[in-house]
């Protein structure tokens, strides 16, 4: 079954530091990794890695960095449709990584992002989207709405909140739940997740809130549940989000269960951020399998 996703290609550049950053300092760097980032991208690979007809429609410019974009793309067998956009820079994202917990910090560098009239005419099973090219997605929604289609919503902007009244599946950051409905989650207290999910609702009928190491909320027959993570010892967190919508992706077009698709999105994030890299993070399907395996058996 062909599936599409639809959104931003950048190359991230992951920095490790072992120390704090301070100005007029000089840090020397010795072990720096590139890799294809941008949501959209990212899930796009782990989908190509699992052995999915994927194709991903996104920005590369014609230089250096949209070059190493596409031959990871290729290796990763995700077929590229690229926007045209003369004089278009590929983005860049400059990644700051803690080395004692993992967490990251991003500097992105979009580029000028001129609005596209591409279409996408022919039929896919399955499409997601990062809201980066909305233009494009709001265009493939009139066409296609019988189409499963899955929103990646990271940060709270506009597009984002929009293309959250289209799709068929709503997969949020806490970051986006918070800013959309103005509800901080307390896990201990389950009337902020019902709070939550009814002001989602007002967007889409099926929400899923994902929270980082905290595991992610999820309804299913009128109840809102808690999925823990699975416990890891996290080096680099850079793309673990994008992974989760990968995976989950990939579940629902296998036909899972929306818990089991959530287990295995799960499980899959929480091996990506104990090795570096973002998309170089992806696990094997087997991996993440046996993995999975070895929680049922312990």
């Amino acid at each position: 079954m062909k599936n599409l996703c639809i959104g931003q290609s950048t190359l991230d550049i992951s920095l490790p530091l072992d120390k704090e950053i301070k100005e007029n300092e000089k840090f020397r760097v010795f072990d720096k990794l590139e890799s294809a980032g941008g949501p959209a991208t990212t899930a796009a690979i782990l989908l190509g890695k699992w052995g999915e007809d994927i194709t991903l429609i996104s920005r590369l410019g014609k230089d250096m960095y949209g070059q190493n974009i596409a031959d990871q793309l290729k290796a990763s067998n995700v077929k590229h449709r690229t926007i045209p956009c003369d004089g278009f820079s590929t983005p860049i994202s400059v990644i700051l990584t803690n080395k004692q917990n993992g967490n990251r910090t991003i500097f992105n560098c979009p580029g000028n992002i001129l609005p596209s009239d591409l279409e996408v005419k022919e039929k896919v099973g399955f499409m997601l989207t990062d809201a980066h090219e909305p233009e494009i997605a709001h265009r493939f929604l009139d066409r296609h709405p019988e189409t499963v289609s899955i929103l990646d919503a990271g940060g709270f902007r506009s597009p984002t909140v929009e293309l959250a009244k289209r799709v068929t599946w709503l997969v949020s950051s806490e970051t986006f739940a918070k800013g959309y409905s103005g509800i901080t989650i307390d896990l201990h207290d389950h009337q902020t997740w019902y709070d939550l999910f009814s002001k989602l609702h007002e967007l889409n009928p099926h929400p899923v809130v994902t929270l980082g190491e905290r595991g992610c909320l999820y309804e299913e027959n009128g109840q809102v549940h808690h999925l823990p993570s699975f416990p890891a010892l996290a080096i680099d967190t850079n793309g673990a989000g994008d992974i989760f919508h990968g995976a989950f992706v990939w579940g629902l077009a296998h036909g899972l269960r929306l818990k089991d698709i959530l287990t295995l999105a799960s499980m899959t994030s929480s091996i990506s951020v104990t090795r570096r890299g973002g998309s170089l993070s992806i696990p094997e399907y087997a991996e993440v399998l046996d993995a999975l395996k070895g929680q049922v058996n312990g």
